[in-house]
């Protein structure tokens, strides 16, 4: 019971800290946090993992933190060409199946995981960390 305890205090942490990064308070991010937050993302290699990168990179920046990316094998780099103005140089891990257990080591240290692809939280063991699921809003102009 004290381990759902502790995975729910960290989601409410966590949650928190992207309210203030989104309303640009990273000193008050910072102080929730205590150290430099991981944001990875999983790419699927489907269209909307732009979404998903955009908004990996923009929390990342907002909240100071490190990014990493966990793709697919030979996925398109137009998912990458978000990078190319950013001065983050990203860790990167490409894998061929949801099953490696590299997957999780990479993902072990993460604060945040966003992921645009429902397989991937199905097929995917993410460790004790929070979760955001980013979908293209089709509805609004820019996506």
């Amino acid at each position: 019971m004290s381990g759902i305890k502790n995975l729910i205090s960290k989601f409410d942490k966590y949650m928190s800290a992207i309210t203030f990064a989104e309303a640009g308070e990273f000193e008050t991010v910072q102080q929730i946090i205590r150290k430099k937050p991981v944001i990875a993302v999983v790419l699927s290699c489907l269209e909307d993992d732009e979404y998903s990168m955009k908004y990996a990179l923009n929390l990342t920046k907002r909240m100071n933190g490190i990014l990493k990316i966990l793709s697919r094998e030979k996925c398109s780099k137009n998912s990458f060409k978000v990078l190319k103005n950013s001065e983050l140089n990203p860790e990167t891990l490409e894998f061929k199946s949801f099953s490696d257990v590299r997957i999780k080591s990479f993902l072990e240290d993460s604060t945040i995981i966003v992921v645009g692809d429902k397989n991937a939280l199905q097929e995917l063991n993410f460790p004790d960390v929070s979760i955001v699921f980013v979908q293209p809003n089709k509805n609004l102009s820019g996506g």
